[in-house]
């Protein structure tokens, strides 16, 4: 399966890869890590691994399942960001809390 990778704001930036259908997140990660952040993945970075259909909105691609069985297919455009986080958990994405608001 050929996925297009998006590494920055230009198209330029952007490459192909060629990965196995069998491919897991994980090992997805492990080979874009490298290519993209000159280092292996650790267990003290943690990474969002995102993807989108040409015509669709972007999903994060969580699991240990294969990229097929994530819903990725032929011609999607992924994108891979380092979380900088101090915790493992997770932060709602939508929504706002005052910074002064008590409890």
């Amino acid at each position: 399966m050929i996925l297009t990778v998006i590494s920055g704001r230009n198209d330029e930036d952007w490459f192909d890869i060629d990965v196995p259908d069998g491919c897991t997140h994980v090992q997805l990660i492990d080979l874009l890590g490298l290519r993209l952040f000159q280092e292996p993945a650790g267990k003290e970075i943690q990474y969002i691994l995102e993807a989108r259909f040409p015509e669709g909105m972007w999903f994060t691609v969580n699991g240990h399942t294969s990229l097929v069985e994530a819903g990725l297919r032929e011609g999607s455009y992924i994108r891979l960001q380092r979380a900088f986080s101090t915790t493992d958990e997770e932060a709602p994405v939508f929504g706002r809390r005052s910074l002064f608001q008590e409890g």
